[in-house]
């Protein structure tokens, strides 16, 4: 579990031996089941999360419906990002959508380790310029893409979301009714 994540780390930044033991000194096993939560609105998250088995999504409640904005795989860190990195209440949820494994870091270890080693400094960095492009190619496809252009985007580019995820899911993400879903898929297909 843990060489799961050294490897991830790796593509990174190569720790030396010192900064990697704070893996295993610091990251916790923990076991979020099926629909349960990793991250409340309106509470602090305190933890990133590792994602060694298992799926998330990250919503928001506009006018009482759940909209779908993130998916997370393994392989990844979940977490809160703006909660997290301020330590104020989280303007999201992050709900587990199929029995996730994780490891589990707290903000104030993870502070510890940005401080003790610049490595941490730097491999924290580097993961956030990674995440920021993703999340800028998400925004971008979004505002300039049709529908089955989003759609072809991410067969493409993260086919786990159409194997992994219901399709009410997938809509809410793509921003589309269930129904032109459902067009994009039969107009592929055909």
């Amino acid at each position: 579990m843990y060489e799961q994540l050294h490897d991830y780390l790796d593509n990174f930044v190569k720790l030396d031996d010192e900064a990697a033991n704070e893996i295993e000194a610091n990251f916790v096993k923990r076991k979020f089941p099926k629909n349960s939560f990793l991250a409340i609105e309106g509470e602090i998250t305190k933890e990133t999360h590792f994602l060694v088995k298992g799926c998330c999504r990250f919503f928001h409640i506009k006018n009482r419906r759940a909209i779908t904005h993130w998916f997370s795989f393994e392989n990844t860190f979940t977490t809160a990002l703006r909660s997290f990195t301020t330590q104020t209440p989280s303007n999201e949820y992050i709900q587990a959508i199929e029995d996730c494994t994780v490891l589990s870091l707290s903000y104030q270890d993870l502070m510890k380790m940005y401080d003790k080693h610049k490595q941490w400094e730097r491999l924290g960095r580097l993961v956030m310029e990674d995440f920021s492009r993703l999340m800028l190619d998400r925004v971008t496809a979004l505002h300039t893409l049709t529908a089955k252009q989003r759609y072809i985007m991410i067969l493409e580019s993260e086919p786990r979301i159409i194997q992994r995820i219901p399709l009410n899911l997938i809509s809410s993400y793509l921003g589309i009714s269930s129904e032109t879903l459902s067009r994009v898929r039969s107009d592929i297909r055909g």
